[in-house]
């Protein structure tokens, strides 16, 4: 035996490992092991690790070791001992301690004393150490550790790496809270951690929360890291007047990398237990995501109440894709009294439709079908069977000239009280001479629209009809640039527009109206070259339209202040009177005056307004109005109001606010409160209150909201004036026990009646 004490290099061949032992007299890199923190967001866990650039770099083969220590006994043939500031290291391996011994013959070294060890997944304390230098087997005893870049960390009696692979800790606690004395803690007889597989098979642990003992579970499994893992997520718990006491609780099923589904069970006491089943899948090409809803007997509907939806997006080849959208409920009021996240209380049309369609460079073609489910007693649509629609547009003719040709085939089907059947055949191609220059553009165009309709109404004859229009467009506009002498570094467009549009007269009274409606004069609708959707009415017409729009940029280029202001004056008053059953409705000599505003006064305080004004009638048909202070998405409050007049006979005349607030650190603030003007009643309020730390958060939201319900009769699209619903919902969850990491207050700002709107803004 040999005792060396001073500064040596020595190599021993014929060690399995090639062993390189550097014997140095002084510790060296001490500052180098003060404790660093896994931060994510806010919450930091202290932990004892050494970033790689702090230790000494060393270059070595893959399979060399780096030991070092204040001093070193060989004992020949097979074993050295180390004592005093011994470091290991070994690939992405660091050990450090009091004293150490390597056994060839085993190939294990073995350290203990003030203990540290880390690689790439983990950082550990403990009082002894054992491991090959294979890297397949580990143990510690009487450990603490923690998981790299991650908030999970705990301790054990004993901590093993079983083949590489496996993490097995005996006597175990497991938490995702910072303190050295968590809120929760898990204690488990064993965890097993498969960390190729990313999570952990828990066996008799104990949930303790303020070390307060509150679940015991036999068996658990748990992901440790954002890989997917079948399992519970957690339940919500909440109350309302329509199906009093609700309980939702979640199954997790990872069926395979590009499949999984989510089982729920809600238990709904004054209506019985639904069930939930959604399906996402992920193929080569197309994605989509299935979901069934149904409620077996419900106690207060006296019958079986479901929901399907189905949305897919889809490449079948290089040009040709695929698309669906499809929702289908078992009666009218299922979104008011079951409700779902498929579906607003607010809607009365549910969309079913499948799309095919074929994208070429110059051309495309899409085929559609169409069916349209009405709730309540509204006049039921015309189906799509098929729509069949082909566009070729922005062809060069010549050197000056472009053509589009746009063409589209639609068969309609509609049973109500009798068969309604109808073909319609559209051909619209447009030559156009595009003049382009840098400060604007000046376009002149002209189509011809010709539609031909075979009708067939069971009460009447066949009608052929034969509709042929031509249409002259004439549009410019010219963009002008001024640096602000008032305002330096900021500039000013001004943007004059003016658009000339004919369309002659011709009857078609007898052209029934099957996807047609009249369109709202926005601004940007101000220079549309119809004023109906669809194909069945268009109007005639010899209008100019202007316009003048102004944008304000700050020296970052962005836009503090964008107006706009337009009318359309007609030169001759309008032959074509809107057929709507019963109801005629002529047109006036001009448009409303149309108007748009936004203004940012700084990065926090923005105001938009947009405005139809009636000349004629000296009134406002349409105003909508924000005022936005707004920090960040996480603490933001917006007072709105919207006024619509003519809509069903009726005015909206809603007054609203809407905020979110941190209270502190934890605490967080949401609610809403939207008033009818008109009808002096409160149409919505809710309040939610969010608290949320480093491991776990809680979440309370009361809603009150008025009720609206689909009922036999005439008026049945009426809310009852009498008639809410007052509701609250309890969420609760454990950051690293199946939730996620983060729980973002302002989503609670997507539910209600008013969901969250950003201002708009006209450059957008």
């Amino acid at each position: 035996m040999k005792r060396l004490d001073n500064f040596y290099y020595l190599s021993i061949p014929n060690l399995k490992m090639r062993l390189i032992t550097l014997f140095i007299i002084s510790s060296f890199a001490a500052n180098a092991w003060a404790d660093s923190s896994a931060v994510l967001g806010q919450c930091k866990v202290n932990t004892p690790y050494i970033a790689p650039e702090s230790l000494p770099q060393l270059k070595l083969a893959d399979d060399r070791v780096k030991v070092s220590a204040d001093h070193t006994t060989i004992e020949f043939p097979n074993q050295l001992h180390y004592s005093g500031n011994v470091t290991f290291q070994q690939k992405d391996k660091f050990i450090r301690a009091n004293k150490a011994q390597y056994n060839e013959l085993q190939n294990i070294f073995a350290a203990s004393g003030d203990l540290h060890f880390q690689d790439k997944r983990l950082t550990l304390t403990s009082d002894y150490l054992t491991t090959s230098l294979d890297g397949k087997n580990t143990e510690l005893q009487n450990s603490k550790y923690w998981f790299n870049n991650s908030m999970i960390h705990g301790s054990s009696d004993s901590f093993r790496v079983d083949d590489g692979r496996y993490l097995v800790l005996e006597n175990a606690i497991f938490t995702t809270c910072p303190s050295d004395t968590p809120d929760w803690a898990l204690r488990a007889k064993e965890i097993k951690i498969d960390t190729s597989e990313a999570w952990a098979t828990i066996r008799q642990a104990t949930l303790e929360v303020f070390d307060v003992p509150v679940f015991y579970f036999p068996y658990l499994t748990l992901p440790i890291s954002d890989k997917r893992s079948s399992g519970f997520l957690y339940p919500s718990i909440g109350s309302n007047t329509k199906n009093g006491l609700e309980i939702s609780t979640p199954f997790y099923w990872n069926i395979a990398p590009n499949y999984d589904m989510t089982i729920t069970p809600r238990l709904m006491t004054e209506r019985g237990v639904q069930l939930n089943t959604e399906f996402r899948y992920l193929t080569n090409g197309q994605q989509g995501l299935l979901n069934f809803e149904y409620l077996n007997d419900d106690r207060s509907y006296d019958d079986s109440r479901y929901l399907f939806f189905w949305q897919h997006n889809g490449k079948v080849t290089e040009n040709w894709r695929l698309g669906t959208n499809f929702t289908h409920v078992s009666d009218d009021n299922y979104f008011n009294d079951v409700g779902s996240k498929y579906g607003n209380k607010t809607d009365n049309q549910l969309v079913k439709n499948i799309d095919i369609a074929y994208y070429d460079e110059d051309w495309s073609l899409n085929i559609r079908v169409q069916d349209i489910q009405v709730l309540g007693q509204q006049l039921k649509p015309f189906q799509l069977l098929p729509q069949i629609s082909f566009h070729s547009d922005n062809n060069l003719l010549g050197r000056y000239f472009e053509y589009d040709v746009f063409s589209e085939f639609t068969y309609f089907k509609k049973t109500d009280k009798v068969i309604q059947k109808t073909a319609r055949l559209h051909v619209e191609p447009t030559l156009r001479l595009p003049i382009h220059y840098s400060a604007g553009k000046f376009i002149t165009e002209t189509k011809l629209m010709q539609t031909w309709y075979q009708q067939y109404h069971e009460e009447e004859a066949d009608k052929s009809i034969s509709r042929t229009l031509p249409q002259f467009r004439m549009y410019a506009d010219v963009e002008f640039e001024r640096d602000l002498k008032l305002k330096p570094g900021f500039t000013q467009t001004l943007m004059p527009q003016i658009q000339y549009l004919f369309v002659p007269y011709e009857a078609q009274d007898s052209i029934r109206l099957y996807d047609t409606a009249l369109l709202r004069d926005d601004y940007p609708g101000l220079f549309r070259a119809r004023r109906f959707s669809g194909l069945d009415r268009i109007i005639d017409t010899n209008q100019i339209t202007l316009g003048m729009t102004t944008v304000v940029k700050d020296a970052n280029n962005r836009p503090r202040l964008t107006a706009s202001i337009g009318q359309t004056f007609y030169l001759e008053t309008s032959k074509m009177t809107q057929q709507t059953g019963e109801v005629g409705q002529t047109f006036p000599d001009r448009s409303a005056l149309a108007g748009e505003v936004s203004y940012s006064l700084n990065n926090r305080w923005a105001v938009s307004h947009a405005l139809q004004l009636n000349e004629a009638r000296n009134d406002i048909t349409q105003s909508k109005s924000t005022l936005d202070f707004r920090i960040h998405d996480s603490k933001l409050v917006q007072l709105s109001h919207r006024y619509v007049k003519d809509i069903s006979d009726d005015k909206i005349n809603q007054l609203g606010i809407k905020a979110i607030w941190p209270i502190n650190n934890e605490w967080t603030f949401v609610g809403n409160y939207y008033r009818d003007l008109q009808l002096n009643r409160t149409i919505e309020t809710f309040t939610g209150l969010q608290y949320e730390s480093c491991c776990w958060s809680v979440r309370v939201q009361v809603y009150r909201q008025i009720q609206a319900q689909f009922v036999d009769g005439i008026n049945n699209n009426v809310l009852a004036n009498e008639k809410f619903d007052t509701g609250i919902s309890f969420n609760f969850s454990i950051k690293g026990l199946g939730s996620k990491e983060s729980t973002n207050a302002s989503e609670m700002l997507g539910g209600g009646l008013f969901s969250y709107r950003r201002p708009y803004y006209l450059t957008n």
